[in-house]
């Protein structure tokens, strides 16, 4: 059996504690919990390390030695003593409310752009056909036609260039726009440069400084929200 260090190396979840590796004939379950960290409040900014509860969820990650990859997630919900804003640790691999994860989303889309058909893709990863429509049908191809709510988020990836990819998503519809291999400012500059920009009135980002930077220069006219959770939950 491989060693937790080897498991954490193999699915590229270095900021995670590996609590426990179950080895079934098709598949592989991992459960893991975040390192703690002091985590910044979306809403006011202030510092916290304060944990309010706990959530368990469990997610489907890139398959591995051909078995599927299941990860039960251990998530910490912080709270924050200035403002009590209550908010979940951010998960550099897993958007919010979804059930696999965003280098899943990738990994299928590189299969069927390779031509492997919806039904080989969907064996593939143990995923229905159904899903694996659904996650094709959710992209846009070409250059997107910007919605007016942007969202905007890096997650780890495993194309072995740059450690983040970023995924580009409508939050309103949860339409998938892009995957970009880079979340660097000047590969974002050089993306977003050519589009259209003017539809859109809130870019929802994190509180990293290329993405206030890049809505500074190049989405004056939106209204930039860091909290993109309470966003996403009041629409």
């Amino acid at each position: 059996m491989l060693s937790i260090d080897s498991i954490k190396k193999l699915i590229g979840l270095e900021d995670v504690i590996v609590k426990n590796i179950v080895q079934h004939t098709k598949s592989t379950e991992i459960e893991i919990e975040l390192e703690r960290k002091t985590q910044i409040c979306p809403r006011c900014g202030s510092s916290t390390k304060t944990i309010h509860d706990y959530r368990k969820q469990t997610v489907k990650d890139v398959p591995a030695f051909g078995k599927s990859v299941i990860i039960n997630l251990k998530k910490r919900r912080y709270r924050c003593c200035l403002c009590e804003k209550r908010f979940i640790e951010k998960l550099d691999f897993l958007p919010r409310y979804h059930r696999m994860t965003s280098r899943l989303v990738a990994y299928v889309l590189a299969e069927l752009a390779s031509e492997y058909s919806f039904t080989s893709v969907s064996k593939k990863v143990n995923l229905s056909v159904s899903t694996v429509i659904r996650i094709f049908d959710f992209v846009n191809y070409g250059v997107p036609d910007l919605p007016e709510v942007l969202s905007i988020d890096e997650f780890k990836g495993n194309t072995g260039l740059d450690k983040y990819q970023v995924i580009i998503t409508d939050p309103v519809t949860g339409r998938v726009l892009d995957i970009l291999p880079s979340r660097r400012y000047h590969k974002l500059i050089n993306y977003f440069k050519p589009m259209n920009r003017c539809d859109v009135k809130f870019f929802v980002s994190d509180m990293w400084k290329p993405y206030r930077e890049l809505s500074g220069s190049f989405f004056k006219d939106a209204t930039q929200i860091t909290d993109k959770y309470h966003f996403i939950r009041q629409v």
